[in-house]
Order: structure tokens, then C-alpha cells, then sequence
């Protein structure tokens, strides 16, 4: 559904509302997608909202809860009394409902618990982080013996009415509840009535303790293209799934959060968009401006060692801002390309040796093209023939230090620990500006008799 059909459900939505016509604008956001109805939801004025939650029946709400941003959820949950509340957390998947027990205050999320159906169900996953893969598992998972026929192992299943959204994962423990299996239920169904469990499934089986990083989960769910994970906890007993359906948001999540990163942008308190308050964004951007402020102080100083020789030259203070530019872009660049490999494990910090070599040889034949060109841009324009040649040499200087900075700089940050994305953009940066001004001035201080026009 697009933004227009939104907007006019919205609108007719909050006509509904004017004219105290409640129900009929229930009934109405019952016909659409859950997905949609949050998003029609969320858009609705605080009021709104307010008089409709507490009138829907605890099914709808929590379909609308389950599809809203966290924030959003746990805003809507201060419309409900602590018993509706109760009533809509039994309706939701326990991840869901373990996500926003998680955010309430501990009075009220110990009320909703004390009054919750299904809280044996969600309570455990309370003692896991958000981001890990404990947080993001759910408990309900169907686990066959080893011991099973196939007949007796699909006549468990009938007994259990899996639903639609239950992926067709069928994990075999042994009596200890270790995970010694998986089986499709493709398999299963093919099989011989006879056949033990332990004679079809599979053996090789992917999983993550429930203290893993959601990033590193949802890495490896897209790289092997697993519907469904296991969460194993140290003794190999299975604690959880996570669906495929659970780590859509968390590549999302991850993506903005590098994104942020990369752009010098806090990630603390949750995403920050084109609406956010302008305080928050005020608060998260401003530290980072004034770190680039002190970078750029250090290029400033960098320059200030060649007054002499801009003095003599000013045209030098016209290309110098070019070179430092163009070092900058190849720089970021190279990280950006680094960061994603290492996100997605596409590079670890023992090919630090090939890649940067790689990356040198990349940054020497950028550096010869663009400083070619730029040399030859420059000739034309000022009639100094050498000024072209001390640009070029800069360029393929400064294109060279950008990929090795591009390169080591976040490699280095893994190895620390450190998230490779918090700063490898303020100091990629600062290597290219102080290199490629020290790289051109210097050069040109060095033949600055010959730059003289033709």
C-alpha cells in the first residue's frame, strides 16, 4: 500500500472518529493488512489513537503492536490498563511480547506479567538482550526424539496443529534435549512408516548459542538462505528458533546503523529520521561535528606549514582542496566496500595483508588515471606545465594512502573490538586531507622554481 492509500486511510479513519463513529473505524482498519493497519495507526493523532486501542478486541491490537517500531508500540501500550494489556501480550508471539515487557517500566511490566496467561512462555526470554539472538528466538518450535517413527513423529505433528507461519524445520533432540538433528517435513512425509527419525534427518546442522549478535545471526541466516535458526544454549540443548520473519528488521536495523556510523552520526537511542525531534538530532550529529571540527583544524595546521609557498604561488591554494578531495572519495570508497565485507563476513582481519596490497595497487592505477587528468585540466587552465606534473604525483600519493587508510583503519578497529564503522570516516578523512596537502604543497615548495608559466 502506497503513501497515498495510506493517507486516505487516515483520513477516513479520522472522519469516523469526528462524527463518533468508533466502531465503523475499527471495523475499517480491520480490513486491511495488519501491516498496513499499524502504519495507518501510527499516523493517527496521539487522541485518536487513545480512543480507538482500548475499544479493539486484544487479537487486532496485537497485530498492530507486533508491526509498529518499538517506540511506537510502547507509546501505544499507555493507552491500555494493565489487564488489556495482559490480554494482548497472550496474543502476540512471546519474542514480540518479551520485546515490550522489555521496554516498560518494571511495576508495569511485572502488572502485565502477573496478570499474563502465556507468561511462562515469555518470561524466560526476559533474561536475553534485545540484540542477541535469545532476544530474538521464540520458544515455540516443534522437537521430534530421535527415537520416533516416521509414522509416530507425523501423528505428534497432527496432535500439535502447527500453524501457517510455522516453518517446516522439524528439529530432533535426544533425551537430554541436546539437538542432535533437523528433518524437513518434506522428508518426513516421504518416509517409510517404519523408518526411525535418527535414519532421515540431518546431521549437520547450523546453530548460535542464545548470546549471539543479532548481525551475526542474521549473516549466517542469509548465507546458508535458513528459514529458521536454532539457539542452542552451552550444553547444546535447544532453547528457541529464530524465524526468518525476526531478522528482517534486524538487517534493517543493522544497515541504518552503519549508515549512521559511517556518516559520523551517534547510533545511541534508536534510529533517527528525516522527523526526528530537533533535539535528538542536535544532541547525536553535533558531537561528531565538533570531532570533524578538530580534524580539520590538523589538515588547517598542515597547510599553515606552506604559507610561504602559497604566498609566492596562490594558485596552489586553488588545487590543493582537489587533491585532498579526490583522496577523500577514493578513501571512502575503499572503506565502505571494507565495512560491508566485514559485516557480512566477507573479509577477516587475517587478509589484512592481501587486501591492503590489493587496495594499493588499486589506489596506484586510480591515481594515475585521475591525476592525468587533472594534471592535464590544470596545464590548460594556468599555462604551468609542471604545476600538472607535482599535481599528479600528489594525486597517486594521496590515492595510495587513501585505500591503505580505507583499508587498515577499520580491519585495525575489528581487531580492538570496536564497531569498524563507529570512526573509520572521521579518520580515513583526516589521513587523506593531511596527506594529500602535505603530499601537493610539499611538492610543489620542493620544484617551486619550476612552476612558473609558459
Amino acid at each position: 500500500m502506497n503513501q497515498l492509500i495510506i493517507d486516505d486511510a487516515v483520513e477516513r479513519v479520522r472522519a469516523a472518529l469526528e462524527t463518533g463513529r468508533v466502531d465503523d473505524a475499527i471495523s475499517y482498519l480491520n480490513t486491511l493488512h495488519p501491516a498496513d493497519r499499524a502504519e495507518t495507526f501510527a499516523d493517527l493523532e496521539t487522541e485518536d489513537q487513545h480512543e480507538l486501542l482500548p475499544r479493539m478486541d486484544a487479537e487486532s491490537t496485537a497485530e498492530i503492536l507486533e508491526e509498529l517500531e518499538d517506540e511506537d508500540a510502547l507509546a501505544a501500550t499507555t493507552h491500555l490498563s494493565s489487564a488489556q494489556l495482559a490480554d494482548v501480550l497472550d496474543e502476540m508471539e512471546p519474542d514480540a511480547a518479551a520485546d515490550i515487557l522489555g521496554d516498560l517500566s518494571p511495576e508495569r511490566a511485572a502488572s502485565a506479567l502477573a496478570e499474563m496467561e502465556e507468561a511462562d512462555d515469555v518470561r524466560p526470554l526476559l533474561a536475553y538482550e534485545d540484540d542477541t539472538a535469545g532476544g530474538l528466538m521464540t520458544p515455540e518450535f516443534f522437537a521430534l526424539r530421535e527415537s520416533m517413527t516416521s509414522q509416530s513423529a507425523i501423528a505428534f505433528l497432527r496432535a500439535r496443529e502447527p500453524d501457517a507461519e510455522t516453518p517446516y524445520y522439524l528439529y530432533v533432540v535426544d533425551i537430554q534435549d541436546r539437538l542432535v538433528g533437523v528433518l524437513g517435513l518434506r522428508s518426513l512425509i516421504m518416509s517409510s512408516p517404519g523408518v526411525l527419525v535418527s535414519d532421515v534427518m540431518e546431521r549437520d546442522i547450523r546453530t548460535v548459542q542464545a548470546g549471539t549478535d543479532q548481525e551475526e545471526v542474521a549473516n549466517l541466516m542469509t548465507k546458508y538462505s535458513l528459514l529458521a535458526l536454532p539457539v542452542v544454549d552451552a550444553d547444546g540443548k535447544l532453547v528457541g528458533v529464530v524465524r526468518s520473519s525476526d531478522i528482517a528488521h534486524v538487517i534493517e536495523e543493522e544497515a541504518t546503523e552503519d549508515i549512521h556510523r559511517l556518516s559520523n552520526i551517534s547510533s545511541d537511542g534508536g534510529d533517527l529520521g528525516p522527523w526526528s525531534p530537533v533535539r535528538t538530532s542536535v544532541q547525536r550529529r553535533l558531537p561528531w561535528l565538533y570531532i570533524n571540527l578538530f580534524t580539520a583544524f590538523l589538515a588547517a595546521w598542515v597547510v599553515s606549514q606552506f604559507e610561504a609557498t602559497i604566498a609566492q604561488l596562490a594558485v596552489l591554494a586553488v588545487f590543493q582542496s582537489i587533491v585532498a578531495g579526490q583522496g577523500g572519495n577514493a578513501g571512502t570508497q575503499t572503506l565502505a566496500i571494507m565495512v560491508r565485507g566485514l559485516a557480512l563476513g566477507e573479509i577477516e582481519i587475517r587478509d589484512i595483508g592481501p587486501a591492503l596490497l590489493r587496495e594499493i595497487g588499486i589506489g596506484l592505477v586510480h591515481g594515475v588515471a585521475v591525476g592525468i587528468a587533472v594534471g592535464i585540466g590544470a596545464f590548460l587552465w594556468k599555462g604551468i606545465p609542471f604545476l600538472g606534473v607535482v599535481i599528479g604525483l600528489a594525486m597517486i600519493g594521496n590515492m595510495v594512502a587513501a585505500g591503505m587508510a580505507g583499508t587498515l583503519v577499520p580491519l585495525t578497529l575489528k581487531s580492538l573490538k570496536l564497531d569498524p564503522a563507529l570512526a573509520s570516516a572521521v579518520l580515513v578523512t583526516t589521513v587523506t586531507d593531511c596527506v594529500g596537502f602535505g603530499l601537493f604543497l610539499g611538492l610543489a615548495t620542493a620544484f617551486l622554481p619550476l612552476l612558473k608559466p609558459v
